[in-house]
């Protein structure tokens, strides 16, 4: 049989051929059986070698049946042999398989497929695994086009035969564990990515075999083939092939190829495990940017859609991954780069952003990568990637990371790129402009606070333009276009204002341009609004940009315009320009030297003040009143007839004051219309038009006097004048014309100008001037005039009236003579100088009557006058004749006579100046005694104290200022001054309420042992005490709480009161409750006193604000609870004068760490909110329960807060930046600390003066405030520098020290920095002293003084020695030698002492070791509970006692 089938030429077999196999069929079974394994092994070689060949007849021609039959015979003798177990059946197997994926390398044709599956039907094939299921797969790959003749068979046969045969031989789904075991899972993987990137090189006849193939390993998998793949190099490699699949320029080659990757693609995608999605991640981002990088058309367009496949079914743990976000943002920049803008892959990154944004955990160098992102983002016109982008720019917990001031490039980018974007490719233009307006917003809004709008001027004002010229083009932008005109600004950048002005009105020239569609008009006004802001602020405006604002104004102003939108039913955009735009211009100009260039605008503003609108009418007439009297200088005569025409018209208030304005400039105008604009205003009955209209008067009386006719003084009277309210004006105005035309008011002078009840007191001078005046220019009204002048003498008891009638009568004697006073008259007016009237009335009257009898200073001056010209008649008499001279010496007798009378009368004068003098010098006294009262605010009492505190010593009046609180600044501005003391009380009593400013001034005399200025300030206070009494004062409920802070952080501290509203309680804040000018510190005292908690929101501004150190010392000293809120990292306490106050307390950290962020604008941890509200119900400070929130509802539900406890070698790298900070403190002081702080109380001042010194001679630095302290410095900035800096600090105890707040602050703080402390027993007292020091103090061994207070002048002996011994173990070690060297020169102690010495010595060190060590806490603690130890009296004590005591409350504290 072997030789027959090499023999065989299976092309050239007929059905000839095969009918004669069939009938020797069973001779060929018996010879084959007669064979052992190796012959029939040769057997199927040579079969192999025979049909394994390109040309194989196909399927159905009588080669493939010959071929079968042969195949069908070798097969079965074969299984019969296995069956009797003649032949191995593995090795039979083995050598068949081989055969199988030979015949599948072979094409395979149609024929081999019918060889395939006679194999398969005949064997039964073990699974495979290994290198056999490698092979056979490899043979599956191998398929290509063999056959060239009947097609249709081929295809059909190869369809149906190649994926049955891999299903059958291969896959075998029946059995689930093999297909997912991890061997053949890779496999068939493999083989399915295979089939899709194999498809662009097969025919297309070739292709649906491939995907059936592939559809068979989809189902076997139940339809997530790669779901359970753990390898994630294999995975990886598989990404690879697609994405170079996908990269070939050809793809898609054809649609079925773009389906076929549509449809499995997902399935390629379909990992589910976090931990494989990490390892791959940046292959599974290679992959879809190449796919997103493809221009697809049509149809086609939908492969990008399976791509949310992948992210939709990403675990959420992927999205919590920095790396994993890193790669994607990467890729996204580059498909935003380069990609075509299609919709669905916008989509995609919108949603990928969104849980990135939700899920990452925030940090600055991820936020600027966002920021990165979301600039390309701005460069798409899609509307949910804008609003992607607007989310993750808008939430709290990102906020943080923008960092602008650094980012400024890419907040510019993205501004630019919202520009650059071509609008008119947007599909829904309305969604995409209010979501791109809601980001621009934010963004905007977010430049804005950080103080760096100005860097993006320009950015914001092209992105305006464009959007405003593309809705022109019919792109619906509209409400990104009103958000950016909005914000506009170019205040720095006015040099462009021109330009855009020039553009604007080509736009507002564009009749085609749909004004009244959404919000462009808006934008357009606000837009045009924004440029005359921008305009403002130079003393040189520029003329060309001035000049295209006009151009812009006269084209909306023009006569032709219309200015209603019937659409809108409201102005259009060139009325609204001219109604928003033109007063807002004009203020710009008014009171400046362009003024001028409004000139081209008035005509128009004149014509639309009588416009049909009412706005536009109201708007026109409001620019001339802003215009004010320089609308003289853009308007001539015939405008101000025009305004007269259209006031006699209108009767309009507005247009009145233009009149008003204009009137000085075109009086010449009014001459003509005077009567009719008369007439005009007495229709205005309202008294405010009336009093405008009597103004507008006066000024044409003052100028234009002759224009009050008769018939216009009727108009006058009859209307003005009887109005009460604007009868006084009227009288001004009457008092002007009555000055040149009296003789036209006679008419009225019974009628009206005699009617008292008609006027007020206050005018009865003017009254009584035109009377006069008329009774000048008509004789018959002299003595009714006269007469009612007497009458009103007769009956008013107002002082007014009385002066000025007096003063008429003295004019009417002056004008008429003294024959108009009847001797009655004269009588009553001298009777109402008896009468006890004011000195005025009665220096009035005494000038009447003397003039009235003729001795009057102008009656002696005229007499004088009259003799000089009698002696020079004299003198030319003497020169003529002697007869003259003889009537000379007569005449010159006769004035002797009356020389006499003259120097009578000098006497008299002179009296009258002496008494005169005397009154002046009582002026003088009282003036002296008001200065005092008016010129100081400080109390009577200041003089004394300034006279002892003035005068330069140690506690001289710097000392006092510095413990005021005053900066060195206000010392020495007061030094200038020739009584500084005085001049720093003054200021002291005009900030503070004066008893509590007495009481702080009385309190630092005392501390600083000026008794003798304390004596006088208490005897001053205790004498006010009786004055009155004490009555309640019923005040509106204050806020209980008072938050204190820097101006720096309003806006957090607006946050924290608007929680705290909230959580039921009212807050005291400044913005809130501010007046203006000098209420501030008034404000400020009073919210503190009525506070019962004070919260201190600090920073580092907060400790160097002398105003907040102000509140901080007030709310001390009132003994008010505070809770300080640290509102940014920094050391604690503060440094500066707050360190020694706020050493004593605890604060709550109010800013967040990483992981603390909140999903909303809180930008505190959420567990230190509900810390606050605790500490304020311990402080029994309780909510109002209706108005909390619901927020707040059981806010007392505890929070459970992860505290994380640092390790060692962290806490030292916290120290060391703490240690760090104090270095930038001690380092901006510039002064080198001295190494021991001596902290005392002022009652033992002589005694430390003389440590001090001591201390000094033996080469010790010493920090003492005295010495320490110069005219005007800080008390506690000082303090606060002193103990920092210092080594050690040496504590005076006596029982005034332990109740002293000063020194207990000092302790405080020296505690609270871990500083050693020394205590010095200066007096017999129990130990630990009692008071809020006895926790620190308890613990300390103190160096005994008390019993012997003589050592405390000398300090010698063997206490000092020890103390001495405690100093030197805390003073560098240069120090020590320098001391020991300058201590050897002085003095040597004695064996003794040092033994007692180095016994103290060791005591102290064992103590130390016994000592327990603590961890280190976050922050200082102030322990509030006192610790309870009996106390034995200092004085029966000895060292070892001490010792003892410091045990036993160490294992108290415990």
């Amino acid at each position: 049989m072997e030789t027959l089938i090499l023999n065989c030429d299976f092309s050239n077999v007929n059905d000839e051929t095969t009918n004669e196999f069939r009938s020797e069929r069973k001779r060929y079974k018996e010879q084959l059986s007669s064979l052992d394994y190796v012959g029939i092994l040769s057997i199927v070689n040579a079969f192999q070698t025979k049909v394994c060949v390109s040309g194989f007849p196909g399927a159905r021609s009588p080669g493939s049946e010959y071929a079968d039959l042969i195949l069908t015979t070798i097969l079965q003798t074969i299984r019969w042999k296995v069956d009797e177990n003649i032949f191995p059946s593995n090795k039979v197997e083995e050598r068949l398989l081989a055969l199988y994926i030979e015949l599948l390398k072979s094409g395979p044709g149609s024929g081999h497929c019918e060889l395939l599956q006679l194999i398969t039907k005949h064997v039964e094939f073990q699974d495979l695994y290994g290198d056999s299921l490698q092979n056979v797969i490899g043979g599956f790959k191998e398929i290509f086009y063999v056959e060239g003749g009947n097609d249709s068979i081929y295809i059909d046969t190869v369809k149906r035969v190649y994926p049955d045969q891999l299903s059958t031989l291969v896959i075998r789904s029946d059995k689930e564990d093999r297909l997912r075991s991890p061997e053949v899972h890779r496999a068939l993987m493999d083989l399915f990515v295979f089939y899709l990137v194999q498809l662009p090189h097969v025919p297309d006849t070739l292709q649906t075999v491939l995907i059936r193939a592939q559809d068979k390993i989809y189902q076997a998998y139940h339809m997530q083939p790669f779901f359970g793949i753990q390898d994630a190099g294999f995975y990886r490699s598989q990404l690879l092939r697609v994405v170079d699949f996908i990269k070939d320029p050809k793809f898609p080659q054809n649609r079925q190829i773009c389906e076929t990757t549509y449809r499995k693609l997902p399935n390629i995608l379909q990992i589910k495990d976090g931990k494989m999605i990490a390892e791959v991640y940046a292959d599974i981002c290679q992959l879809l940017k190449e796919i997103s990088l493809k221009r697809l058309t049509g149809e086609n367009t939908d492969l990008l859609k399976k791509l949310d496949c992948f992210y939709k079914e990403i675990p959420i743990e992927c999205f919590k991954n920095p790396q994993i976000f890193e790669t994607w943002a990467a890729t996204s920049q580059e498909i935003l780069e380069k990609s075509p803008h299609e919709k669905i892959t916008g989509n995609e990154l919108a949603y990928t952003t969104d849980r990135f944004t939700d899920n990452l955990k925030p940090n600055a160098n991820l936020g600027k990568i966002w920021l990165s992102v979301i600039g390309g983002f701005c460069g798409w016109v899609h509307e949910k990637l804008m609003r992607a982008a607007e989310r993750t720019l808008s939430t709290n917990q990102w906020k943080s990371c923008w960092k602008w001031k650094e980012n400024m490039s890419i907040a510019k980018a993205m501004i630019k790129a919202l520009t650059n974007a071509d609008y008119s490719s947007v599909e829904n233009a309305e969604d995409y402009s209010s979501n791109a307006e809601s980001f621009l917003e934010k963004l905007l809004d977010q430049l804005i606070l950080v103080k760096v709008f100005k860097d993006v001027e320009v950015e914001v004002a092209e992105l305006t333009m464009v959007t405003m010229e593309a809705f022109g083009k019919g792109v619906a932008v509209d409400r990104l276009c009103r958000t950016a005109s909005e914000k506009m600004s170019l205040m720095n950048n006015k040099h462009l204002i021109k330009g855009y002005l020039e553009r604007f009105l080509c736009l507002l020239k564009n009749e085609d341009f749909d004004w009244d569609g959404g919000w462009i008009t808006t934008a357009g006004v606000d837009f045009f609004n924004n440029l005359i802001k921008s305009s403002g602020g130079d003393e040189v405006r520029d003329l060309e940009m001035d000049e295209a604002f006009i151009q812009v104004f006269l084209f909306c102003l023009s006569e032709d315009r219309e200015y209603i939108s019937l659409q809108r039913q409201h102005l259009n955009i060139f009325g609204l320009v001219a109604v928003a735009g033109l007063p807002q211009y004009t203020n710009l100009h008014t009171g400046k030297t362009t003024i001028g260039r409004l000139k081209p605008l008035f005509p128009h503003i004149q014509r639309l003040m009588d416009d049909d609108d009412e706005m536009i009418k109201t708007v026109m007439r409001t620019v001339t009143r802003i215009l004010g009297e320089e609308v003289t200088q853009l308007m001539d005569t015939q405008g101000m007839e025009n305004l007269i025409n259209l006031y006699i018209k209108e009767r309009d208030l507005a247009t009145l004051d233009a009149i008003s304005s204009a009137y000085e400039g075109h009086s010449e105008a009014l001459a003509s219309h005077f009567l009719p604009l008369l007439k005009a205003s007495t229709q205005k009955t309202q008294t405010n038009e009336i009093v405008m209209q009597t103004m507008f008067l006066k000024k044409v009386a003052e100028k234009q006097p002759e224009l009050f006719t008769k018939e216009a003084l009727e108009l006058i009277f009859k209307h003005h004048f009887m109005e009460k309210n604007a009868n006084p004006q009227v009288l001004m105005v009457l008092d002007v014309v009555s000055k040149s035309h009296a003789e036209n008011l006679e008419p009225f002078v019974e009628s009206h100008l005699m009617k008292t009840d008609l006027m007020m007191e206050l005018m009865a001078h003017y009254q009584f001037n035109i009377l006069i005046r008329i009774a000048a220019k008509c004789n018959d009204k002299q003595s009714l005039v006269y007469s009612y002048l007497m009458k009103r003498l007769h009956e008013s008891n107002i002082e007014q009236v009385l002066i000025a009638s007096i003063q008429g009568l003295r004019e009417m004697h002056s004008v008429f003579g003294t024959d108009i006073f009847t001797q009655k008259d004269k009588m009553y007016i001298e009777k109402i100088k008896e009468k006890g009237a004011s000195k005025t009335v009665t220096d009035l009257v005494e000038n009447l009557l003397n003039e009235l009898e003729g001795r009057s200073i102008a009656k002696v001056s005229k007499d004088v006058e009259e003799h000089s010209g009698q002696i020079e008649k004299l003198e030319i008499g003497v020169a003529g004749t002697k007869v003259v001279l003889k009537k000379v010496h007569r005449d010159v007798k006769e004035q002797g006579e009356e020389i006499e009378g003259v120097k009578q009368g000098l006497g008299e004068v002179n009296t009258r100046v002496d008494e005169v003098e005397m009154d002046v010098a009582d002026t003088k006294e009282r003036v002296e005694e008001v200065d005092k009262k008016t010129m100081s605010n400080a109390p009577i009492w200041s003089r004394d104290v300034t006279k002892l505190l003035n005068p330069e010593s140690e506690h001289d009046w710097r000392l006092l200022a510095s413990r005021l609180g005053y900066s060195p600044d206000d010392i020495r501005g007061w030094a200038t001054q020739s009584d500084p003391c005085m001049a720093l009380l003054s200021e002291w009593y005009a900030t503070h309420r004066t008893f509590e400013a007495s009481r702080g001034v009385l309190t630092i005399l005392q501390e600083m042992n000026r008794l003798d200025a304390a004596i006088i300030v208490e005897n001053a206070m205790k004498a006010a005490e009786g004055v009155v009494t004490d009555e309640p004062v019923d005040y509106p409920e204050p806020p209980e709480i008072f938050l204190s802070y820097q101006w720096g952080h309003q806006n957090e501290v607006k946050l924290i009161c608007r929680h705290l509203e909230m959580a039921g309680y009212k807050c005291w804040m400044d913005i809130g409750q501010m007046g203006g000018g000098d209420k501030l510190f008034e404000k400020i005292d009073s919210g503190i006193r009525a506070a019962k908690i004070v919260i201190s929101c600090v920073t580092e501004k907060y400790a160097k604000s002398p105003n907040c150190n102000r509140e901080v010392n007030l709310s001390v000293n009132l003994g008010k609870p505070m809770i300080p809120l640290l509102m940014e990292k920094m050391a604690w306490p503060p440094a500066g004068s707050m360190g020694p106050i706020f050493s004593e307390y605890l604060f709550i950290r109010f800013f967040q760490r990483p992981g603390e962020e909140t999903n909303d604008d809180r930008i505190w941890p959420a567990a230190k909110f509900t810390e606050l509200l605790m500490q304020m119900n311990c402080l029994k400070i309780m909510p109002d329960e209706e108005n909390i929130a619901t927020m707040y509802k059981n806010w007392w539900m505890p929070v459970v807060e992860e505290i994380v406890i640092p390790k060692r070698n962290e806490k030292k790298g916290e120290n060391k930046a703490a240690s760090s900070g104090q270095e930038n403190v001690n380092r901006e002081s510039q002064v080198v600390s001295p190494d021991v702080f001596i902290s005392y109380q002022w009652g033992k001042q002589k005694e430390i003066i003389a440590l001090f010194q001591r201390l000094t001679s033996l080469g010790f630095t010493c920090w003492l405030d005295i010495r320490q302290m110069g005219g005007g410095d800080s008390l506690y900035d000082k303090i606060d520098r002193g103990v920092r800096g210092c080594k050690v600090m040496l504590s005076s105890v006596t029982t005034k020290y332990a109740l002293s707040a000063n020194c207990r602050r000092e302790v405080s703080l020296a505690d609270a920095l871990k500083k050693p402390i020394i205590p010095l027993l200066m007096e017999k007292i129990d130990w630990p002293p009692t008071g809020p020091m006895s926790m620190v103090l308890t613990q300390l061994l103190y160096v005994n003084f008390s019993k012997d207070e003589s050592i405390q002048l000398s300090w010698e002996g063997k206490y000092f020695d020890e103390l001495l011994s405690k100093i030197k173990q805390h003073v560098p070690t240069a120090k020590i030698e320098e001391i020991q060297t300058n201590s050897s020169k002085q003095e040597k102690n004695t064996k003794d002492e040092n033994s007692v010495t180095n016994g103290n010595d060791q005591k102290q060190r064992k103590q130390e070791t016994e000592k327990p060590s603590y961890p280190e806490q976050e922050q200082p603690r102030v322990n509030e509970s006192s610790t309870k130890n009996s106390a034995n009296t200092v004085q029966n004590e000895d060292q070892q006692s001490q010792v003892d005591k410091k045990k036993s409350s160490t294992c108290s504290i415990l």
